[in-house]
């Protein structure tokens, strides 16, 4: 499979307009006006039952589920003959992946689909049964104008547009105040600091660092700060092993749980908002769930020795809007005036009160949670950004890469192995 690195790193003015002209944009208008603005030229209430299937993230535990079910109900009873058969998968455990990978296989692919960006649309693309959608942009410029434009640019594949950018993420060092206060520890901001609270709070019985060794992010924290944006390009380069070998001199510190090796990303999360762990590198989708203890604070993971990637973080837009082509006029008109109501301010600024980061215009409910301000801060604050690593290699590469990371952090492998065994896998699949 050929690996295409769908995303470069941004620069911060475009992660400044991103912030300008998503979370932090208001456009009036209420929910009645946003079904009836964005039901396309042919209107999908043209009395023809329509059933839509649409596929997406928002499902088990994702935190935009609730912002999901209403916006989905809002729009059936604007839309009274179009049904929507939802089969949104959750995210973790590779599911959506599998049910994506399947439908395409099969030729079943769903109306409307909510999925990754980067190398993964390589998947939908060879299909042949998906929108590119320029025309309709073109079409609708008071919509299309809705959309950060140079975010869009970011996310096209071959130089088309498959994918509409919606939530964008940023993922950052959780760390709990009071549990530092407690132990007079400095916040984590150097790594000379964070490497002393490791070891402060392990032998107090506290977990320094909630993570899972099966689903970890802070392999994309380490190499980042190891080698900067220019070296996290070059996938599994040599250059990325200090950064590694630092995983196994925290495991040899206690800073993961016991059961790191059988732990889920979920379980970790609950470990440190119970209170359990004081550090977990993590995304903002975490943040909605952490806000209500106010001891939770969020700052760029620290500069390690002799590291490239001082303030610098992984985000970016990984998921958006995808479309099946579809002969059947009321089936594709009905399948854009959902594309169109999900990506009105109105309902997009539901989903920014939760979390995350926005390619479109939103609404201000008022309500977006303090820990988010604080992520979104972080973000304009940093001096660049990129996106994760999975982004840009084949799937079987980073899947025997995330499996290396637990052999290297019971010394069962070396940095240097198993970024040899990932760099064959990805070279094999560019063959």
């Amino acid at each position: 499979m050929q690996i295409r690195k769908a995303s470069r790193k941004m620069t911060v003015s475009l992660l400044l307009a991103a912030l300008a002209g998503g979370l932090l944009a208001g456009c009036g208008g209420n929910k009645d006006n946003a079904a009836s603005s964005t039901q396309g030229a042919s209107s999908p209430n043209s009395g023809k039952q329509v059933k839509l299937r649409v596929a997406t993230s928002f499902a088990g535990s994702d935190p935009w589920v609730s912002a999901w079910t209403d916006a989905v109900q809002s729009f059936q009873a604007a839309n009274p003959n179009i049904a929507i058969v939802d089969e949104s998968t959750p995210v973790n455990q590779e599911a959506l992946r599998t049910k994506v990978k399947a439908d395409a296989a099969t030729g079943n692919l769903a109306d409307v689909l909510f999925y990754f960006n980067g190398s993964e649309t390589k998947i939908l693309q060879e299909t042949n049964e998906i929108v590119s959608w320029e025309d309709e942009l073109a079409k609708d410029p008071e919509w299309a104008s809705t959309f950060n434009a140079a975010i869009l640019d970011k996310v096209k594949y071959e130089d088309k547009q498959y994918s509409l950018p919606y939530i964008g993420f940023y993922e950052g060092l959780f760390w709990n105040k009071e549990l530092f206060d407690k132990h007079q520890l400095e916040a984590p901001t150097t790594f000379e600091a964070f490497m002393k609270a490791v070891d402060t709070l392990a032998a107090n019985d506290i977990i320094p660092i909630a993570t899972s060794l099966t689903t970890p992010y802070i392999q994309e924290a380490l190499v980042l700060s190891q080698v900067g944006p220019e070296g996290q390009k070059l996938a599994y380069d040599p250059s990325w092993a200090p950064a590694l070998n630092l995983i196994k001199e925290l495991s040899d510190r206690n800073a993961f749980p016991r059961d790191a090796l059988t732990l889920d990303d979920d379980k970790a999360q609950a470990l440190f908002s119970g209170g359990k762990a004081a550090m977990m590198f993590n995304g903002s989708w975490t943040a909605v769930g952490l806000s209500s203890n106010p001891a939770i604070q969020i700052t760029p993971f620290p500069l390690v020795p002799g590291g490239k990637g001082e303030n610098m973080i992984v985000s970016g837009f990984g998921s958006g809007w995808y479309m099946k082509k579809n002969d059947d006029q009321a089936q594709y008109d009905a399948a854009l005036a959902f594309v169109k109501y999900m990506t009105s301010p109105d309902v997009a600024g539901k989903f920014a009160a939760v979390g995350g980061t926005y390619a479109v215009k939103t609404t201000d409910t008022g309500t977006t949670a303090p820990l988010l301000t604080a992520g979104n801060e972080m973000v304009a604050q940093a001096k660049d950004f990129v996106m994760p690593i999975d982004s840009f290699v084949s799937r079987e590469s980073y899947t025997d890469f995330l499996k290396g990371l637990g052999y290297l952090a019971y010394g069962k492998k070396t940095a240097e192995e198993v970024l040899a065994q990932a760099k064959k896998l990805s070279d094999r699949n560019q063959g």
